[in-house]
């Protein structure tokens, strides 16, 4: 791939970022000497005696924006050291920054640094911080690595780079300094947050650095892709020829973070089925925000589909960059473990991530975690202007016969559909008995996720509507959505207050006022409609379930000795027919699954 340009500046890049972040964010100040950006509440804590919180500290080498300064801000960090691009600050820059928001007074909370597991980074921040102590500073030091690329064999002693977990641990420390007033008990959450996450990331191309020449490094092939490159242009651990499809690399990058056979690599215990998590797709700088959620949403379809992960938060955006790269890194946070470990709560851990904050980089929304949303965002967006609620409300043992009920009759349905489908190979096309059955699976699916809200009924069945329309194709489909659809219309222009003659008057005029609008198909007809009349109009008359099941079944059995009049049948040789008439003849598949279905939910015998 082509190098990117750059712009050329004749003053110094890294602080004219920072003058830049300062005047845009006015509660940022700026101490230019020591490229330390820091946050206005916590330069007016100093000295007083009654600083209200732990300080937290970050900071590295710049190109990693808004990683570092970017996070400074309320729930957030109190100041961050900027070096050179790539590059390490100075620990006479780190002690400056410590020392302008921190109190040697023996009230101080004291002061916790966060830095990066780089060796240069980790060098300078370490020596800060033995400064600090050694001049009567109450200070401690995390350190994060959470690269999951490079494995324990061949990192050794140096352990994990650090990626964009950083920026987690930023937030999450930072909100939990206002709370935690203990300094060590503090570190322990930040360890139990770093140790606990894992990322892995991908790249077209390595990133450039304004003003210097990267000839040094060999440019990744137009056709090639890598997986584990490193931020600062460090080597990858895994070449793709050719540029792999999103879906395909994807599962190959969650490989690294969750397959547990990996010994070398499997850092952090996921225990897919019940631990909370985390999801951090995070831009590496060169990636286009069009993609960055098509990405975003490939990952949260292949933790379910494969892993069965639903992670509680989803955080898009850049937060960890390596200047231009194309690329982006996938952050799993096991919150879970990260609790055993802090022996602070998950609800907890999770509130500090969506505490409001005014620090420029860090653009997260908060979740409502505690609700579980479906997967399949496409569905529930379109169920959600089809729902249609009612003043009705059933007593819990309405809403407990109701439930059953409905089971009872979409298990009867799903015992038959062999038969129906056969019936159907020789009277149609041979899918009745597919479509039905798709219905019934996708309504039972929501049953046994609680989605079905069966308090009021004309919401439930506008639930259930909305599930037949979406799974239920071809004929049958449209006649079922139909009827449904007719049905709450009238149920809820109903004034009557008894609930059976509501339903049976409701049912009738669903029936001649909805569905005969749109089919000519009426009894005698062989088709369903010899099913759903007589069970509509026995109902209508005698307030009485049972008995308009068994109209229903009986007119579902007289479609045996019925010539067809509408749809597919009407075309078949009456010869075929002949191979059912030791069964009294071949009835109509459809009138078959409408009758099965009635007659399960009544609790009325149908062989």
């Amino acid at each position: 791939m082509s190098l990117a340009k750059h712009w050329g500046y004749s003053k110094d890049l890294v602080l004219e970022n920072l003058k830049g972040l300062a005047a845009a964010n006015p509660k940022i100040s700026l101490i230019p000497a020591e490229k330390t950006v820091v946050y206005n509440d916590s330069l007016q804590s100093k000295g007083n005696k009654n600083i209200n919180r732990i300080m937290v500290i970050s900071g590295g080498g710049s190109g990693h924006e808004p990683l570092h300064a970017g996070f400074v801000g309320v729930n957030a960090l109190d100041a961050a050291v900027s070096g050179s691009i790539f590059a390490s600050p100075s620990a006479k820059q780190i002690f400056a920054a410590i020392k302008s928001i921190s109190s040697k007074q023996n009230n101080s909370k004291g002061t916790l640094v966060i830095v990066k597991n780089y060796t240069g980074d980790v060098l300078h921040f370490g020596l800060a911080v033995e400064r600090a102590k050694a001049h009567g500073y109450k200070i401690d030091m995390i350190i994060v690595g959470d690269d999951a690329a490079v494995g324990r064999s061949k990192g050794g002693m140096v352990g994990r780079r650090a990626l964009a977990a950083t920026a987690l641990v930023h937030k999450i420390v930072g909100s939990a300094a206002s709370e935690i007033e203990d300094l060590s008990r503090l570190k322990i959450l930040g360890d139990s947050v770093a140790n606990n996450t894992v990322t892995i990331g991908a790249t077209l191309d390595h990133c450039s650095v304004p003003g210097r020449d990267i000839a040094n490094f060999e440019p990744i092939g137009q056709n090639d892709a890598e997986i584990g490159l490193g931020i600062h242009n460090e080597t990858s651990v895994k070449k793709v020829n050719p540029v792999p499809m999103i879906d395909s690399l994807v599962q190959d990058l969650l490989e690294f973070l969750l397959n547990e056979n990996d010994k070398d690599r499997y850092f952090v215990p996921f225990d897919l089925s019940n631990d909370e998590t985390v999801l951090l797709v995070n831009n590496l700088g060169g990636t286009s925000t069009l993609e960055m959620y098509a990405i975003t949403n490939c990952v949260i379809e292949t933790l379910y589909q494969q892993y069965s992960l639903r992670p509680k938060k989803v955080i898009v955006g850049e937060f960890a960059t390596s200047l231009n790269a194309p690329g982006f890194s996938i952050t799993l946070l096991n919150v879970s473990c990260a609790s055993k470990q802090s022996q602070i709560s998950i609800s907890h851990i999770m509130s500090y991530l969506d505490l409001p904050t005014d620090a420029p980089g860090w653009k997260a929304h908060p979740c409502g975690f505690g609700l579980e949303r479906d997967i399949n965002i496409e569905t529930s967006i379109n169920g959600i202007d089809s729902f249609v609620k009612s003043q009705l409300k059933l007593s819990r043992e309405q809403q407990t016969d109701f439930r059953s009920s409905l089971v009872n009759g979409l298990e009867k349905l799903l015992d038959k559909e062999p038969s129906i489908t056969f019936y159907d190979t020789v009277a149609g096309d041979g899918d009745c008995g597919e479509t039905l059955a798709s219905g019934a699976n996708g309504i039972l699916e929501s049953l046994r996720n609680n989605e079905i809200c069966f308090e009021d009924p004309v919401y439930s069945i506008s639930q259930i509507a909305n599930i037949v329309e979406d799974k239920m194709g071809g004929t049958s489909g449209g006649l079922y959505s139909i009827f449904l659809t007719s049905l709450i219309k009238h149920l809820q222009d109903c004034t009557t207050l008894n609930l059976c003659e509501m339903f049976a008057s409701s049912l009738h005029n669903a029936l001649y006022q909805g569905l005969y609008k749109y089919t000519r198909a009426r009894v005698g007809g062989r088709t369903l409609i010899d099913a759903l009349e007589p069970f509509v109009n026995t109902f209508n008359d005698t307030l009485n379930f049972s008995k308009a099941a068994q109209a229903a079944i009986d007119g579902s059995e007289s479609t045996r000795k019925l010539a067809a009049k509408f749809g597919r049948a009407s075309y078949v040789n009456e010869q075929e027919f002949k191979q059912f008439d030791e069964e009294g003849g071949l009835p109509d598949p459809g009138a078959i699954g409408l009758a099965t279905l009635i007659a399960g939910f009544a609790g009325v015998d149908y062989n």
